[in-house]
């Protein structure tokens, strides 16, 4: 684990620019999850290095529901060695406050049961859970759905 202070992480507005820096330090994968003109995504870095991101997508519901719009967290990651030391946590507030200023309905994720871990601070953000299922690439994926009325 990396010793650090919250308050030494730099959350920064991410831009095109970002894009390549996240595609040569985390993928293709996160980089095609970041979302500039149709949402946002913050970028947590430690002395240079991206130790955390999250990337918001504005989203318009279906019938009957095409007046409500909401936010739904499409990526959020943070370093194995970063992790459990509230960066996540600061990286959802961020997304709930920025949300909230475009009058959103609310705020939404979906997580793989693999992400336990993840369940007390959804929880603790006053978040709901509803488990769920979920199919990509034909498989079957186990988890939930976290939201948040904003």
């Amino acid at each position: 684990m990396v010793d650090f202070d919250l308050r030494d992480i730099h959350f920064l507005d991410a831009d095109e620019e970002w894009v390549a820096r996240v595609a040569n330090e985390w993928g293709e994968k996160a980089a095609r999850h970041i979302h500039i003109t149709d949402g946002f995504s913050i970028a947590a870095v430690h002395k240079e290095l991206l130790v955390g991101l999250i990337a918001v997508q504005w989203r318009t519901l279906p019938q009957p529901l095409l007046e409500t719009h909401d936010a739904y967290i499409d990526f959020l990651e943070v370093r194995k060695e970063y992790r459990r030391r509230g960066i996540a946590r600061h990286l959802i507030e961020l997304a709930e406050e920025r949300s909230r200023k475009e009058n959103v309905y609310q705020l939404r994720a979906w997580s793989s049961e693999d992400k336990t871990q993840a369940i007390p601070m959804w929880q603790a953000l006053g978040f709901g859970l509803c488990p769920a299922k979920t199919w990509a690439q034909g498989q079957e994926v186990r988890g939930y759905f976290v939201a948040k009325v904003l």
